[in-house]
This record gives structure tokens, C-alpha cells and sequence, in this order.
């Protein structure tokens, strides 16, 4: 007789809503678990590549069902936005029962809206706040030597060769070649449009040079040519302007 009466709890709701909660917190807890499970494949697997490099003795790329760490990351991300929105949901079919609750737990109607509100707006500051933080910007040191590879010529060092300098074989050429050449007009070389979001597939195919002379001129292997440049900045250590020098080199 109660569970028919709705005016004697105002809590009570449809018959068929307990299986819909029920479904619902299977499916939030399957995806926390997925999203708990791919951050440990992220920070402990799939390593960033200072650690993978030292570990492996090389510069070498970890899949995971042919996916790297950056786009399990992707992954991670969109289970989370999916997890947000199954408690929004939850929130939603459980409504009743929080106002229920949250009157009993607050008497006094103005309390009851300040906390309220002061939930909402913490809420959303944690959610959004770091869509609209600014990263802090370090420059690399211009005489800084890559661990795995101290002869690479992308990272210009300050201390100077003695001459005479032994012969070079042909890809040693082409690297002195590319070092040293000279530098076009300023106005053919800002015109150089590069962005960290970019591959240096696109940049090759940009400016009509071959991506794998690139990768060499780079020291960076071949297979690497599909990643974006940001990404193989911080791995390898190079700089926006050795890739434009190495651009207008080969063209």
C-alpha cells in the first residue's frame, strides 16, 4: 500500500527506476575501472621516452595494441568525459531522494541554497579552471647535449671542434651541409609556418621535401615521422629553428 501512495513519501519513485540505477552504476563502475586501469598502462607501461630510452638502450616507440601512450591518453580522456556524464545522469534519477536528504541534513532554506551554490561553483572551477591555465614556457640550454646521442647536430653546442676535421662520409656531408648552411632571406625564412601540432610527414609534404631526409637531418629514426613535432621536441631536443634550417637546406 505505501509503495502505491506517492503523497506518503515524496522520495518514492517509479518501480522501474532501481533497475535503471542499477544499470547505470555497473556500466560507472566498468568505466572507472577502464579509465583506473589505462592510467596505470600510462604512467607505468607505456613509459615517456627519458625513462623508455634509458631502459631500452635506444630511441624506440611502446605500443599497446598498436596505440603509444598519447593516444591511450586520448582514450583516458574521453572515458572520463563518458564517466562525468553517467554522474550527471545519476544525479538526475536520484534527485528526489538528494533534496530528501539534503533538507533533512539542512533545515534552514537560505543554508541549504548557499551550500548549494558554493557546491555548484567549486565544481566547475575544478572542471574548467584548466582549460584557461597558461603552461610555463622553459627554453632548453642552447649548449645542452641529448643523453642518447651526443654527436647529433640539432643541438648546437658552444664549444668548438679543433681542425682539421677528418673526412666525412656522405651522410655526415649532408648533416655539415645542412648545419651550416646559410640561412635565406629573413623573409623567406619566417615565412616558414610550423607548429608543434604538425608531423613532419606534413611538414615534408608542406614544403616538398623528402620526410625521410627530414627524420635524417634531424637524427630522429623514420618511423618517428608521424608524430607531432611538440612531441619530438621534448624527446629529442631540438628547436623551431634548426627544423627551419633543415627545411630550407633540403629545399
Amino acid at each position: 500500500m505505501l509503495l502505491n501512495n506517492k503523497n506518503m513519501n515524496p522520495c518514492i519513485t517509479s518501480k522501474n527506476l532501481p533497475k535503471i540505477n542499477l544499470v547505470i552504476d555497473a556500466i560507472m563502475l566498468i568505466v572507472l575501472m577502464l579509465m583506473a586501469g589505462l592510467g596505470f598502462l600510462i604512467k607505468y607501461v607505456l613509459l615517456p621516452g627519458y625513462q623508455r630510452n634509458a631502459i631500452y638502450e635506444g630511441d624506440v616507440e611502446l605500443y599497446f595494441m598498436g596505440l603509444t601512450r598519447h593516444d591511450w591518453g586520448t582514450i583516458h580522456l574521453w572515458l572520463s568525459l563518458s564517466f562525468l556524464f553517467l554522474i550527471l545522469v545519476h544525479i538526475v534519477l536520484h534527485w528526489k531522494m538528494i533534496v530528501c536528504i539534503f533538507r533533512q541534513m539542512v533545515s534552514r532554506k537560505k543554508n541549504r541554497r548557499v551550500l548549494a551554490v558554493c557546491l555548484g561553483c567549486v565544481a566547475l572551477f575544478f572542471g574548467l579552471a584548466p582549460l584557461f591555465v597558461k603552461p610555463e614556457v622553459a627554453d632548453m640550454p642552447r649548449n645542452h647535449i641529448h643523453v642518447h646521442d651526443p654527436g647529433r647536430f640539432s643541438i648546437r653546442s658552444e664549444t668548438t671542434l679543433p681542425d682539421p676535421m677528418p673526412a666525412l662520409d656522405e651522410k655526415q656531408a649532408t648533416e655539415e651541409e645542412i648545419l651550416t648552411a646559410p640561412k635565406n632571406e629573413n623573409h623567406v625564412y619566417e615565412e616558414l609556418e610550423l607548429s608543434g601540432r604538425m608531423t613532419l610527414d606534413e611538414v615534408a609534404k608542406k614544403y616538398s621535401i623528402p620526410a625521410d631526409q627530414l627524420t635524417r637531418a634531424l637524427q630522429i629514426p623514420s618511423y618517428q615521422s608521424r608524430e607531432r613535432i611538440g612531441r619530438l621536441r621534448k624527446q629529442y631536443g631540438f628547436e623551431m629553428e634548426e627544423l627551419k634550417d633543415a627545411i630550407l637546406a633540403l629545399q
